[in-house]
Order: structure tokens, then C-alpha cells, then sequence
């Protein structure tokens, strides 16, 4: 299967009528609307979990309205996901200013998916942060303004309806994902294992648990940094879209970054691409420029020189060690 048909498997999977009658439900109770983001083989995804297109706020649409806007709240919801995923539900506050409710919908660390909300109304004192962003994007401050104060204002009742609504459509979520990955797995059953061992054995070795990491003394931010770079060493990622993302300025994420992982922001995406690197020379099938670009370097010239200055070799000669110490084993 292509990336693209694995990407496209996905977001199948994720517009189960389950998942859509869920978001239909909690437009209907709360007026909001959920999306489910979501790890792809090409970046991250976005599905949204109802058919109520009318719902988008306003606000929404003049942030996304501009290129650096849309660009910002894309990357908001990533790190916004990676963020519940190492935590419990919480409600954020996206880049432009808003209220949003985020919650995780995975059961394991390997990958972050999560249900997110549109945005919802901050308190008007806030309205001086989302004022200074409209500025940065270069929008109508007027229209702004009546679009951030007509924001869902949710009271008590329908917080609490919404947060229940997110952790079903959550575990619906974990439900389908599920479902679909054993449909895969036993046809691949049914025409690869040859006796009840052979099931016996592939049930004992499969992981059913869901499992987490501790996120350490690290400051929120770093760890979720980290943890998206890990995830996703490929992804063109920046230190000053990260800090938009998540209102810092590049300065200060720099500064707070080093002093955390003890290495500055690019040296640790450079490690974490090259470690990845390492474990996909070990497939032969994979030429080094289709390796370079599963890690996030357009040029595989370049993914060469950084390959050699981190290893003091080049992917082949790497490669061709490692294929000699296996076969002497």
C-alpha cells in the first residue's frame, strides 16, 4: 500500500458514520464543532467529525483568511494534540487568542490523535492578544472584533456537555482505529499463519495495553516539541512557526529549549531525523534519497554532509558496516 492510500485509509476510517452522528450530536447540543486530528504518512490531517459547515466561526475563517493565519492554527492543532496526548484534556488557547478544548483519542505513545474543538470564547480581557495578532496578520481589526466577541460562550451545562461529547467521540475514535487495524490484521491472519501456534504466539506478543511517558521536569512546550520531533522527524518544522503556535516568542522557545534538552533546537531535530535515518537503512529496499525524504531532507546531498558530520560516515558506508557486523553474527 502507497502513502497515499494508507493516508487516504485513514480518513475513511475516521468519517465512520459513528464518528459524523457524534459530531452532528454536539453540533446540535452545544454548537461547536470537533475535529479529529491525526498523524499521515505526508504531515498531519484534519477530518472534521460532523457536516455542519455552516458552523465554522467567523473568527476562524478571518484568521485562516491569511496564508500565515491558516499556516498558524494548522500547526495550533498539532501541537495542541501532541500536547493532550502527553496529559490529560485541557482547554488551550490557540494562537489568535480563543478558547479551544482539546482531549486525547489514542491509547498509545507511538502516535498522537486527539479531538479538538473549534474555537470557543476567551474572556474579552484577552481581546488586546487576539487584537496584536490581527495586526501581525494584517486584518480588518473592526470585523475582528465582532467575530471574537460572537464566539460560542459555553456556561456550565454545555462545557460539561461538550467535554462529554469529545471523550465519546474520542473513544468512538479509538473504536473504529481499532476495528480497522484488526480487519487488516486478520487477513493477514488468515493467509499467513499456518496453525493455532502461529495465532497463539502473534496474540501473546501483541501489545493490548495502552501505555504513556512521563513528560519529566521539562517545561509543557519543550516536551511536546520533543515528542512531535520524535513522532514526526519529517515534518518541515521551525522554531518560529513552533513559537507562534505556542505564543512565544523564537527567542525565548530557543532559550527555554536549550535549557531543558541541553542542545539547541536544531541540533536535536538534526539527532532525531539522523537516529531515524539510522533504523531505515537497515531496510535495503529504501534507496538513500527515498530515506532522506521520509526524514525530512529535501536534498539528500545535504542528508548525506549531515548524515557524515553526525556519524563520520555516509548513509552507504553505514549501511554497508551494519550489513557486515550482521552477517558476521
Amino acid at each position: 500500500m502507497t502513502r497515499q492510500e494508507a493516508d487516504h485509509e485513514k480518513t475513511t476510517n475516521l468519517r465512520h458514520p459513528l464518528i459524523r452522528r457524534l459530531g452532528d450530536l454536539t453540533a446540535e447540543l452545544v454548537g461547536v464543532r470537533l475535529l479529529v486530528v491525526h498523524p499521515t504518512a505526508s504531515g498531519w490531517g484534519q477530518v472534521h467529525g460532523d457536516s455542519r459547515a455552516d458552523l465554522q466561526p467567523r473568527f476562524c475563517g478571518l484568521v485562516q483568511s491569511s496564508p500565515e493565519g491558516a499556516k498558524h492554527c494548522r500547526m495550533c492543532h498539532i501541537l495542541m494534540t501532541v500536547a493532550a496526548c502527553a496529559g490529560a484534556r485541557a482547554e488551550q488557547r490557540c494562537h489568535a487568542g480563543a478558547s479551544v478544548l482539546v482531549c486525547s483519542a489514542t491509547n498509545t505513545s507511538s502516535e498522537s490523535v486527539a479531538i479538538v474543538s473549534s474555537c470557543i470564547f476567551a474572556e474579552e480581557g484577552k481581546w488586546e492578544e487576539t487584537r496584536t495578532r490581527g495586526e501581525q496578520l494584517g486584518l480588518d481589526l473592526g470585523e475582528l472584533r465582532k467575530a471574537f466577541l460572537a464566539l460560542p460562550k459555553l456556561d456550565q451545562v454545555k462545557r460539561a456537555t461538550l467535554w462529554v461529547a469529545m471523550e465519546t467521540m474520542a473513544d468512538a475514535v479509538r473504536l473504529v482505529r481499532r476495528n480497522a487495524t484488526l480487519e487488516s490484521e486478520l487477513a493477514s491472519l488468515q493467509s499467513g499463519l499456518r496453525s493455532r501456534s502461529d495465532l497463539r504466539e502473534w496474540i501473546e506478543k501483541t501489545d493490548w495495553l495502552p501505555h504513556g511517558e512521563e513528560t519529566g521536569k521539562r517545561p509543557l512546550v519543550v516536551h511536546v516539541i520533543c515528542e512531535l520531533m520524535r513522532q514526526r522527524p519529517d515534518l518541515p518544522l521551525t522554531v518560529k512557526e513552533l513559537a507562534a503556535a505556542a505564543r512565544l516568542t523564537p527567542n525565548h522557545l530557543t532559550t527555554i529549549f536549550r535549557e531543558h534538552v541541553g542542545k539547541g533546537f536544531t541540533d536535536y531535530l538534526a539527532d532525531e531525523r539522523i537516529g531515524r535515518a539510522k533504523k531505515l537503512l537497515c531496510n535495503p529496499t529504501l534507496t538513500v534519497k527515498e530515506i532522506a525524504r521520509q526524514v525530512g531532507f529535501d536534498d539528500p546531498g545535504y542528508f548525506t554532509r549531515r548524515f557524515r558530520q553526525k556519524t563520520g560516515l555516509s548513509p552507504r558506508e553505514w549501511r554497508n558496516r551494519k550489513a557486515r557486523s550482521a552477517t558476521k553474527d
